[in-house]
């Protein structure tokens, strides 16, 4: 569906089993050289002048991500203008193994389409990827966008997602006040951590994948009680697991979420009322007063102004037999959904659908 994935297990576990590893390149290392194979934008850095600031950050023209953080660096570009240069590297274009350069044409289309919103220096890795290995796999990144800061001496002072941190520590270090090893320390530890997570959570994986659900959530258990901060991301699975082994409980969950992690977050209460009020889990009881709750609760957050949120209502007032409000409110989220553009052409003919379906119900 297109507001949540009807639960890809295993993709999610891979999702959460991308995270850092220690590596060979930490902060406080020699930064290492800028070894692109092409310049699509800006003034060419050949090495990194001493006394200067530089940001690195590597990106793909693939990575949704990395399409939203893009106009976040061109506004400190210009924040930082004179005190730091933005480098923006394209990597892993290409699939493993594949050493055509035709994608180099296709990186210099999309920088050149995002125009303004990209206004800093921007290169390509080349096929054989070295700055993906000297840079991101020496340090342990595995996943895109991520920034490095390069310090006034050449070194290496931060690393991390450019949406998170990256404004602060780059103010410090072009103020000269980061202190780069306590930041290594605490990188230390997460890293620590992150590999007793991946490793609890490839046991989970192993139980799914042999059809031990009920294990599976057990596993889930222990590791949110050990480290309750993983609860936004295991939830949803947690949850769509119960929903496939035992509903009530699924239920009671449902509303510990709505109530807690889930309070402000409209798209995971969202997502707790579609696999609800949706046709792709097969339940035996939905309790769809719940899941009316629950999407109300959502569109509340979201201030009524996400078309999919009312979509979701919508469905969820039309299994309660309120035609009338479903045709209401899917009527306005299709008038949203056409205001706020950028909807796939599937997404808007579903929602429509939907609305036919619910007047010839009415009829």
């Amino acid at each position: 569906m297109h507001r949540f994935l009807s639960m890809t297990l295993l993709a999610m576990g891979v999702s959460l089993m991308s995270g850092a590893h220690a590596g060979t390149l930490n902060v406080g290392d020699k930064a290492p050289p800028l070894k692109v194979v092409k310049w699509a934008k800006g003034a060419p850095v050949k090495s990194f002048a001493p006394g200067k600031v530089y940001v690195v950050e590597f990106w793909a023209t693939w990575c949704g991500p990395c399409r939203v953080s893009i106009p976040h660096l061109t506004e400190l570009q210009k924040k930082y203008k004179g005190k730091a240069t933005f480098i923006g590297v394209s990597i892993w274009e290409n699939q493993r193994g594949d050493k055509s350069t035709a994608y180099q044409a296709k990186v210099a289309s999309f920088v050149k389409d995002m125009g303004a919103k990209m206004d800093y220096t921007v290169a390509m890795d080349g096929v054989d990827g070295v700055m993906a290995k000297t840079w991101m796999e020496a340090a342990g990144e595995n996943g895109i966008p991520s920034a490095f800061i390069v310090d006034k001496n050449g070194r290496i002072a931060w690393i991390g997602h450019p949406m998170s941190g990256l404004d602060e520590a780059l103010g410090q270090v072009v103020a000269g006040t980061f202190n780069a090893k306590k930041f290594a320390q605490e990188r230390s530890k997460e890293q620590a951590a992150e590999k007793k997570r991946e490793a609890a959570f490839g046991k989970i994986q192993t139980l799914l994948q042999q059809g031990k659900s009920k294990e599976a959530i057990g596993e889930l258990d222990k590791l949110m009680a050990g480290d309750p901060a993983m609860e936004n991301q295991l939830a949803g699975l947690k949850y769509n697991l119960l929903l496939q082994n035992d509903e009530p409980a699924a239920y009671d969950y449902a509303r510990k979420l709505m109530n807690g992690a889930y309070k402000s977050n409209a798209m995971g209460l969202n997502m707790l009322a579609w696999n609800i009020v949706g046709d792709e889990m097969s339940l035996k009881s939905p309790d769809y007063d719940l899941a009316l709750e629950i999407a109300e609760r959502a569109v509340d957050v979201s201030k009524g102004n996400d078309p999919y949120l009312l979509d979701t209502l919508a469905v969820a007032h039309y299994k309660k037999g309120n035609v009338s409000k479903a045709i209401e409110i899917q009527t306005d989220a299709i008038a949203k959904a056409k205001q706020k553009g950028g909807v796939e052409p599937q997404v808007m003919k579903e929602m429509e659908e939907r609305l036919e379906m619910f007047k010839s119900k009415k009829d």
